[in-house]
C-alpha cells in the first residue's frame, strides 16, 4: 500500500512537469564558466607529494590533474560549457600567478600527459578548456629574469618585442600541445593594445576572456574591440553581494547596470580574488543556501553569462585575509541543494531560446519584489525574486489572453484572472522561473492515468479493508469459541 502511495505522488509530479519538458525546444547554448584552482580542487594521491605542505595555508596542498579528471562528471552535471584552469606552469605560488618556468608544468599538478588527458576528457564530455595564462609577472627565481625584457623583480616589460614574441610562442605551443580552446588573461587592460591585437589575431581560433584592473566603459570597449570575446564584470559582484546577502535592498544598482543586456560581459558572485559570498551571510545572519539560490537565479536568468568559482555549488566559505577562500573543495558536504538548483537553471538554457537569446524587460520592481521577463520571438519566460521578509505578489497585465505560467523551480500554475491579469506570488526570500505558454487546460493523457491509478488505489484500499474486517470477525469467533 505504501508503494502505491509513492507511485501516486510521483505521477502527480510528472503530470505537472511533463507538459513543460515535452514542449520545450532546443536552442543554441550560451556559455557558462567554471574556474578551477588546480592546487585546491582535489588531490588524487597519485602525484608526487614533494613540495606539498597542507599545514601552510599559503603553500601547495596537492590538487592535481588526475583529481580534476575524477570530478568531470560532477562538473558536467552542472551544465558547464567552459572550464577555466588556473595557470599550470612551474611556479613559486600555488595559484600559478608567479611563473618560474613557462616551459615546465608544476610538478605537484602531474605531467604533461596528465594535462593532455584531462583536456581530452573534458572535450569528450562536451566541455571546452580555457587556460589562465599569466603574462605580467614571473618569479624572481625564474631563469628568464636574466632576459633584458624582465626586471630584477620579475616584471615583464611587455612593450619590448622580444617579450611579446616569447609569450606568444609559449601560448601557441601550449595550445597546440594541450588542445585547449582559449585563454583567460588577468588585467588585460594593462597590456599594450597593439599586443592584445597581435595575440587575438595570431591565435584567432581561440576564445579570449579577460578581467580588467580598471573596469570602465573605455577599457571594456577597448579590450573587446581588440579581439577579446568576453570580459568579467567585477563591479557587478560588489553590487550583487550587497543586495543578496540580506533582505530589503533595492535592485537598482544591478538593474541600472549599463552592461545588463550585454552578452559579452560575464557576471560572477565568487572569484579566486574575492571573499566567498557565503561569508557575507556571517555578517547578515541569513541562511547561505537561501541567499545563494536567489543570487544564482538572477545570475543565470539575465542575459550576461554566469561564471562560477570552484566550490560555489557546495557552497564553500572563506576569506581572502586568511586564505580560507582557497580551501580544498569539500565535495562530501552532504548538501546538494545548490547543485540541484544550478542544474535546473542551466537546463532552462537548453530548453528555452528566451533564456539564451531573449531580451530582458522588467515588469515589476516594488517592495523588494522583482519580476522580469526574457522574451524572444514572442516566447516568454518570467523570473520572480522576492528579497523581502514577507509574502509578495504582483499582477502582470501585458501577457496575451488565455495563457498559463508553469513554475519551473517550484511547482506552481498561474492562469489568467477575470480582469486579464496574471498574479505572480512568492514566499519570502525565494525565487521562481515560469514558462509562459498557451493554456493547456486539463492534460488528459496523464489525467486519465492519474485517475486510473487513483481508482486502482481505491479498489486496493477497499479489498484490504474487507480483508481486515473478515480477519477481525474470524479472530472474534475464535476468541468466543475459546471462552
Amino acid at each position: 500500500m505504501r508503494r502505491l502511495t509513492v507511485l501516486l505522488v510521483s505521477l502527480v509530479a510528472l503530470m505537472l512537469v511533463f507538459p513543460i519538458i515535452g514542449q520545450a525546444e532546443q536552442s543554441d547554448e550560451r556559455n557558462n564558466y567554471y574556474y578551477i584552482l588546480i592546487d585546491r580542487f582535489q588531490n588524487s594521491n597519485s602525484i608526487t607529494e614533494e613540495g606539498v605542505d597542507r599545514n601552510d595555508p599559503f603553500g601547495f596542498h596537492g590538487g592535481d590533474f588526475v583529481g580534476i579528471a575524477d570530478r568531470i562528471s560532477h562538473i558536467d552535471d552542472l551544465g558547464v560549457s567552459h572550464v577555466v584552469l588556473s595557470p599550470i606552469f612551474a611556479s613559486d605560488d600555488y595559484t600559478g600567478q608567479t611563473v618560474l618556468d613557462y616551459e615546465q608544468i608544476q610538478q605537484t599538478f602531474g605531467s604533461v600527459e596528465d594535462a593532455i588527458e584531462l583536456v581530452e576528457s573534458f572535450n569528450e564530455a562536451g566541455i571546452e578548456v580555457i587556460l589562465h595564462f599569466p603574462i605580467e609577472q614571473v618569479s624572481e627565481n625564474s631563469p628568464i629574469v636574466e632576459e633584458e625584457w624582465v626586471t630584477e623583480e620579475g616584471t615583464v616589460q611587455l612593450e619590448d618585442e622580444p617579450a611579446q614574441a616569447y609569450l606568444l610562442e609559449q601560448m601557441t605551443e601550449w595550445q597546440e600541445t594541450l588542445g585547449t580552446s582559449g585563454f583567460f588573461i588577468s588585467n588585460a587592460d594593462q597590456l599594450p593594445v597593439s599586443y592584445v591585437d597581435t595575440l587575438t589575431n595570431e591565435l584567432s581560433n581561440q576564445f579570449w576572456i579577460s578581467e580588467l584592473a580598471d573596469f570602465n566603459e573605455s577599457n571594456v570597449e577597448s579590450i573587446l574591440d581588440a579581439g577579446f570575446d568576453r570580459v568579467l564584470h567585477g563591479e557587478f559582484r560588489e553590487d550583487a553581494r550587497e543586495l543578496f546577502k540580506t533582505i530589503e535592498v533595492d535592485y537598482d544598482p544591478i538593474l541600472n547596470d549599463p552592461y545588463l543586456d550585454d552578452e559579452r560581459v560575464v557576471h560572477y558572485m565568487d572569484h579566486y580574488t574575492t571573499d566567498r559570498f557565503t561569508r557575507a551571510m556571517e555578517e547578515s545572519g541569513f541562511h547561505p543556501i537561501t541567499r545563494w539560490k536567489m543570487a544564482l537565479t538572477y545570475l543565470y536568468m539575465t542575459p550576461n553569462e554566469p561564471w562560477l568559482f570552484q566550490g560555489t555549488e557546495v557552497p564553500s566559505d572563506g576569506l581572502v585575509e586568511d586564505n580560507s577562500h582557497h580551501a580544498m573543495v569539500n565535495f562530501l558536504s552532504g548538501d546538494e541543494q545548490l547543485i540541484r538548483h544550478i542544474e535546473k537553471l542551466e537546463s532552462f538554457n537548453d530548453h528555452f531560446p528566451e533564456v539564451s537569446h531573449g531580451d530582458i524587460n522588467v515588469l515589476h520592481d516594488d517592495d523588494y519584489f522583482l519580476v522580469f521577463e526574457r522574451e524572444h520571438e514572442g516566447n516568454r519566460v518570467l523570473v520572480a525574486i522576492n528579497n523581502s521578509p514577507n509574502f509578495q505578489y504582483a499582477d502582470i497585465d501585458h501577457l496575451p489572453s488565455d495563457m498559463e505560467m508553469r513554475g519551473l523551480i517550484e511547482d506552481d500554475l498561474i492562469r489568467e484572472n477575470e480582469d486579464g491579469t496574471y498574479t505572480v506570488s512568492l514566499e519570502r526570500e525565494s525565487s521562481n522561473v515560469y514558462n509562459v505558454q498557451p493554456n493547456q487546460g486539463i492534460y488528459w493523457p496523464l489525467t486519465s492515468l492519474f485517475f486510473g491509478v487513483l481508482g486502482a488505489f481505491i479498489v486496493f484500499a477497499i479489498i484490504m479493508y474487507r480483508k481486515n474486517r473478515r480477519q477481525d470477525r474470524m479472530d472474534e469467533q475464535e476468541q468466543n469459541s475459546n471462552e
